[in-house]
């Protein structure tokens, strides 16, 4: 072999060997992407898990008939998401594509994401089923609520009262017709029996702690009808609003650990606002599509305080 020869015999296999370096960082460089977002995916996952956030999932299959189902997130593996839906789920939403929407509270403020999955497997049972979900591959920011949702600080709201209501009964149209509440709270008092967890312009959360977990502080189960009151604080100038409004319960849980609750997530039906002074209690209908003007001003504004945009 000539010394020419030699020459190019080195310079190809120099050029095959930074070629299969370059190669080979870039898988590498790949897999680290990868294993970077698995673990921050997981870590998302893992923030609203324990905060027992709900798992809002849209079924896209447009030939199942099903609203929607809401799901608390129980277990995570590298492959799968194990989800538990609190009423009897059909096995036939197996293999169903989703979308599904949560939401986690972060330093910074409450971040909303979303990913498409599959149901792999579901378990039915009387009053609860399990699914399992193949694990995302991505997050993307986004949430399923038309209105942001908020948990309102102590300090914004003075008094907040429950009562149950009849559906063979009218509901009020004076405060002479209403009775004592079934709880309430005013603000100073030492012991909280009701507080708003969070709101919207369509709804709520109200959280009921509980001193046994296997006593309910109210029995109140998902399709019951309430009435509430809130007086809470507007505006820089701190403008009183007395807030009434009938709920629908939509779900029930209770959340474990060192301050047990039961929570149940309320949407809107009908509210008011009553003028300081008056009795009479003129109502307005409420739907998920356009929500409560006054509640969705002061959500606004409390999420800008909390963003710190004002």
């Amino acid at each position: 072999m000539t010394g020419t020869q030699l020459l190019l015999v080195c310079i190809a296999l120099l050029v095959i060997f930074c070629i299969t370096a370059i190669v080979a960082q870039t898988y590498i460089q790949r897999q680290q992407q990868v294993a970077r977002r698995k673990a921050i995916i997981r870590q998302m996952l893992e923030t609203a898990q324990a905060q027992n956030e709900i798992f809002d999932i849209n079924i896209l299959d447009k030939a199942v008939s099903h609203k929607g189902l809401a799901a608390l997130l129980q277990n995570i593996s590298p492959t799968s998401l194990g989800m538990e839906v609190l009423n009897y789920i059909s096995r036939e939403l197996a293999g169903v594509t989703v979308e599904v929407y949560f939401r986690a509270s972060l330093p910074d403020g409450p971040a909303f994401y979303k990913f498409r999955s599959v149901i792999e497997s579901v378990e039915p049972r009387r009053n609860k089923s399990i699914l399992r979900l193949a694990s995302p591959e991505d997050l993307s920011t986004g949430q399923k609520r038309i209105f942001i949702r908020v948990k309102p600080p102590k300090d914004k709201v003075r008094v907040i009262g429950v009562w149950e209501l009849s559906s063979s009964k009218p509901i009020p149209r004076n405060t002479s017709e209403i009775s004592n509440p079934l709880l309430h709270y005013k603000r100073g008092m030492e012991i909280e029996p009701v507080q708003v967890e969070n709101i919207s312009a369509t709804g709520m959360a109200l959280r009921f702690p509980m001193e046994d977990l296997d006593i309910k502080p109210v029995d109140l189960d998902k399709g019951s009808q309430l009435l509430c009151l809130i007086i809470y604080h507007m505006g820089k100038d701190e403008k009183i609003v007395t807030f009434w409004c009938t709920c629908s319960v939509l779900h029930a849980r209770v959340h474990e650990g060192p301050n047990p609750a039961l929570v149940l997530g309320t949407e809107f039906t009908n509210w008011a606002v009553l003028e300081q002074g008056k009795s009479d209690i003129n109502w307005f209908h409420s739907t998920p599509s356009r929500g409560v003007s006054p509640i969705t001003q002061w959500v606004m504004h409390m999420d800008m305080e909390q963003r710190k945009l004002l």
